[in-house]
């Protein structure tokens, strides 16, 4: 099926990247709307700390329950059903929550919109590396571009709904708007999206994790994308904070320092995504992860500003760029059984979501923040190993990526 992907190219190819782009920036738009409002939202719904912390966990929850069985399911039942309803579901409960009256509420639809983000997010990535074979990893790099877009739009968009209505639950009638978009576009090329082949043997959902896990590849795969989650995601969740409390720049100004890193790391998805389909991709990751590695260890050393500026966004460049390579090699490496291999890799950077930001913050609650230094370090150095403990991926004519893992 990769082989195949790899030869449809024009409309339909393009149709279905841009299908899973704009899917996978609604889907950051709807997650972050929540960060920008969310002093309005425990204001105007009388939240506790408690209650607090677990609204913003719901979606995480939510994405964890499910990102393997989706993943699995789509490799029985065809791939384009399963992201529509994806796409549906999130859509739909994010729309919901602006109508939320009390906690129970809020956190229920929030729950139910992160089942719909965990039921597209590895099926998605799939989709794209079926259709684009040899050149998944730019098309993956191109498709986790869309978070970086959506990531950026889903506060802009919350503070102009706000400007506007000064009312918190308008941000969440009108971010699901966007998520029209590829719901349309997804019905349109459900013909196209293909049933998997026949040949593909079904066994029960856990007997085909365990033997997926078997693989060499796969296992490897996995316990690096828990680590690499581990290292990057408190760039994501904590670093203007990092910039305000322990270098002491201003609220504004870190923000604006921070605002780099998200561009810096879209650039690095489709450069080094790009890079990946034309070398050696474990060698790669042990290569970027390296890289990683010494611009942690230079960020968290530097003190000059424009230094810290300069190492903030090769850091991220480097680190953002990880995924893709990461995914596509999931892909390499899982006999075909494209869905079920990517929901068992997200599902490791889904654990690692909920662990790395309860560290990171309760480093800064402790007033340690310079320990961030060796929390975010220590699974880059790890990453490193396991990249190479990896192999690389060939079939029975000595194809370089053609998704089956022969040590097994």
């Amino acid at each position: 099926m990769g082989e195949a992907g790899s030869k449809r190219t024009g409309g339909l190819s393009i149709l279905l990247l841009a299908t899973m782009f704009l899917g996978y920036a609604v889907y950051a738009i709807d997650r972050t709307v929540l960060s920008a409002v969310l002093p309005l939202v425990s204001s105007s719904l009388s939240l506790s700390n408690t209650q607090l912390g677990l609204l913003v966990a719901a979606q995480y929850i939510g994405v964890l329950a499910v990102v393997y069985f989706a993943g699995s399911l789509s490799d029985r039942y065809g791939r384009m059903q399963i992201v529509l309803l994806g796409l549906v579901v999130f859509t739909v409960f994010t729309w919901m929550i602006g109508l939320a009256s009390n906690f129970a509420e809020a956190f229920a639809f929030r729950l139910v919109s992160g089942l719909g983000e965990g039921v597209f997010w590895p099926v998605a990535m799939a989709s794209i590396a079926a259709y684009f074979g040899q050149r998944k990893g730019f098309a993956l790099g191109i498709f986790y571009v869309g978070f970086d877009v959506g990531s950026a739009a889903g506060p802009a968009l919350a503070g102009f709904t706000l400007s506007l209505t000064s009312d918190w639950r308008y941000a969440f009638l009108v971010a699901p708007l966007f998520g029209v978009a590829p719901i349309v576009m997804a019905l349109l090329q459900k013909p196209q999206s293909g049933a998997p082949s026949a040949e593909v043997e079904r066994p029960t959902m856990g007997a085909e994790a365990r033997r997926l896990m078997r693989q060499r590849n796969v296992a490897l795969v996995m316990i690096f994308a828990f680590l690499a989650t581990w290292a990057s995601v408190w760039q994501v969740t904590f670093l203007p904070y990092y910039f305000n409390k322990v270098l002491h720049y201003g609220v504004v100004y870190s923000a604006y320092l921070a605002a780099l890193v998200p561009i810096s790391g879209a650039v690095g998805k489709l450069t080094l995504g790009r890079v990946s389909d034309r070398v050696n991709r474990r060698w790669a990751l042990a290569l970027v992860s390296l890289l990683v590695v010494i611009s942690y260890v230079s960020f968290f050393s530097l003190s000059v500003l424009y230094l810290l500026v300069l190492a903030a966004i090769v850091m991220s460049f480097f680190s953002s760029s990880i995924f893709p390579i990461m995914q596509a090699l999931m892909a390499d490496s899982c006999g075909g059984r494209l869905g079920a291999a990517l929901g068992l890799s997200t599902t490791s950077q889904s654990v690692a979501t909920v662990f790395s930001t309860f560290i990171s913050a309760s480093l800064f609650a402790l007033g340690i923040g310079r320990v961030l230094a060796a929390n975010a370090t220590l699974p880059a150095v790890l990453m490193v190993v396991v990249a190479l403990l990896m192999k690389e991926p060939r079939n029975q004519k000595g194809d370089r990526y053609a998704g089956i893992d022969k040590a097994s």
